[in-house]
């Protein structure tokens, strides 16, 4: 019998998962903002947003689930969705 121990996650991992199903709001590149709410990100900080809408200026419009590449995030910030006054952010 081959048995093999599960890995361990890191300390980093285990507050990025603690961030799962967390209001998130994303800045990228070209100035646009997404909200939505946080599902799964990758190795390279690519980020699956549920329930977003997207911001632009004074426009706004519901996008649904959107993947938002690790290479255009400026910031990313998270925060319970039972409290919205203790936002803070987890990336730039």
């Amino acid at each position: 019998m081959n048995t093999t121990t599960p890995p361990v996650d890191t300390p980093n991992i285990k507050k990025l998962r603690s961030y799962l199903n967390f209001k998130a709001r994303i800045t990228i590149t070209d100035g646009r903002i997404f909200i939505g709410t946080f599902i799964c990100t990758d190795k390279q900080k690519n980020i699956i947003l549920a329930q977003t809408k997207e911001f632009r200026g004074d426009e706004h419009r519901m996008v649904g689930l959107v993947m938002i590449p690790g290479k255009h995030l400026v910031k990313v910030e998270t925060e319970d969705l039972d409290d919205d006054d203790n936002g803070f952010p987890i990336y730039g």
